[in-house]
């Protein structure tokens, strides 16, 4: 227990009307009665995951109807957003290096705001947020995200620290599941993100057509034609994963475009959500992100408002 916090005193005395609560908030906590400073509340330290926003303000009531005096909510650490949460909604807590108690008009910090991401996603980082949109869930639980990109768990956990180092996503738990939460609609989510997100495109050439595997998929302007009225280009794009493709096939100079086709080497798997012989369609937008084309910018906005309509 915080004997004090910032130099403010907490002196702790029992509190012994658990009996009078239900037993799912009495089993919640270890409570006491704290008097900060000269004021008297009730102290309770969580021994479970902290409650949901609305059950916690029917915990308080429910606490208050047996005493009438402010509940603070002592916890080993806060998240960004739960602090925010808290503050914003005038409930008292207090940490080793953050106190909230309105009651007495005191809020000490000596927290820094996390640092917002300032560089690209990486591209673990960039397929969880493609799956997230694809997924058109409110929630995307990290488990479920393990099932279908083929990285580690550590690999994701810092995949999900870089999404919330965006302040775009809520990160949270239901009891020991992590989940994603977007703040924004899809349309919104995009064009908040589209900052941090980059080309997967790493290297591209020509191939025979003769070389044309299963494993590829059409790209680039290819794809981009098959779902908008642009007219297709003569020579096709065709996509494949970089670690299944040897380079040194690949050549610098188109010479027939009957007899070639060009081939995009991708840092991940143009495949991984795609619905068709397409590529995904987000990743050929980003792809064609440099281009100055006024036909393919048009066809890339068409695409995105029919694919990110909620």
């Amino acid at each position: 227990m915080l004997t004090s916090v910032f130099g403010i005193s907490i002196k702790y005395e029992a509190w012994n009307h658990q009996d009078s609560l239900p037993v799912y908030i009495a089993g919640s906590y270890d409570f006491h009665t704290a008097y900060i400073g000269n004021r008297r509340c009730i102290m309770l330290a969580p021994t479970e995951e902290l409650a949901t926003l609305p059950a916690l303000k029917k915990q308080i009531v429910k606490i208050q109807q047996i005493d009438n005096v402010p509940v603070v909510f002592e916890l080993t650490t806060v998240s960004n957003y739960r602090r925010k949460s808290l503050i914003e909604n005038n409930i008292p807590f207090v940490t080793e290096k953050q106190i909230f108690l309105p009651f007495i008009g005191t809020m000490l910090t000596d927290e820094k705001e996390p640092q917002k991401l300032t560089g690209k996603f990486v591209y673990s980082t960039q397929q969880l947020f493609l799956l997230y949109l694809y997924s058109r869930k409110k929630r995307l639980y990290i488990s479920e995200a393990g099932k279908v990109l083929p990285y580690t768990a550590m690999t994701l956990t810092r995949a999900v620290k870089q999404l919330e180092a965006t302040d775009l996503f809520l990160v949270a738990k239901n009891g020991v599941n992590k989940f994603i939460e977007a703040k924004y609609s899809r349309n919104e989510l995009f064009e908040k993100a589209r900052v941090y997100l980059t080309t997967p495109v790493r290297k591209e050439g020509y191939i025979d057509k003769t070389q044309i595997t299963a494993e590829m998929a059409f790209a680039g302007e290819t794809a981009l034609s098959e779902k908008t009225m642009l007219n297709p280009s003569r020579v096709v794009t065709y996509a494949i994963r970089e670690k299944e493709y040897d380079k040194s096939l690949l050549t610098e100079e188109m010479i027939d475009p009957d007899k070639q086709v060009r081939l995009e080497l991708w840092a991940y798997n143009p495949k991984e959500f795609s619905e068709d012989n397409s590529a995904d369609d987000i990743s050929v937008v980003l792809s064609l992100g440099d281009t100055v084309d006024e036909r393919v910018e048009e066809a890339v906005d068409e695409l995105l408002e029919r694919r990110l309509r909620d």
